[in-house]
C-alpha cells in the first residue's frame, strides 16, 4: 500500500513540472507581417536590459540611451571597428544579432525581444 502511495506521490509530481516544463518554453508568436518599430518595440529593450549602469550608458560603446542609441548602432565605435547594423548585410549575419544570440545582454535576451529586432533588421533597420 505505502509503495503505492509513493508511486501515485511521483506521478503526480513529475505531471506537474513537466507541465510546468512545456509552459516555461512556449515562446508567444511574431507575426511576420508586424512593423516593428525601433522606438516602441526596441527602444524599451535597450532601456531596460542594455543602457544600465555599466553597460551601454556612454562608458561602453555603443551608446544605447534613448537619444543616441539609433545612431550608434549604426557608427563605427567598437573595438573590433564593426557596424552593429549594415542594412546591406543579411539581417542574421548583422553584428548586433550575432551579439544578442551570443552574449548580450548577460543572461540573454527572451526569443521574442531577439526575433523583434532581427524582424526590424528585415524591414530595413529604419528609424520609426
Amino acid at each position: 500500500m505505502k509503495t503505492i502511495k509513493y508511486l501515485l506521490i511521483i506521478f503526480i509530481f513529475s505531471n506537474l513540472v513537466s507541465s510546468c516544463q512545456r509552459e516555461y518554453f512556449k515562446t508567444p508568436a511574431l507575426d511576420p507581417n508586424a512593423q516593428i518599430s525601433f522606438t516602441r518595440d526596441l527602444q524599451p529593450i535597450f532601456a531596460s536590459k542594455c543602457a544600465i549602469s555599466g553597460c551601454h550608458n556612454k562608458s561602453v560603446s555603443p551608446n544605447l540611451l534613448k537619444d543616441d542609441a539609433y545612431l550608434s548602432l549604426f557608427e563605427n565605435g567598437l573595438v573590433d571597428t564593426t557596424f552593429l547594423v549594415n542594412p546591406k548585410l543579411r539581417a542574421e549575419d548583422n553584428t548586433l544579432m550575432i551579439k544578442l544570440n551570443t552574449n548580450m545582454p548577460v543572461g540573454k535576451l527572451p526569443l521574442i525581444d531577439r526575433n523583434k529586432f532581427l524582424l526590424w533588421l528585415k524591414q530595413g533597420a529604419k528609424l520609426n
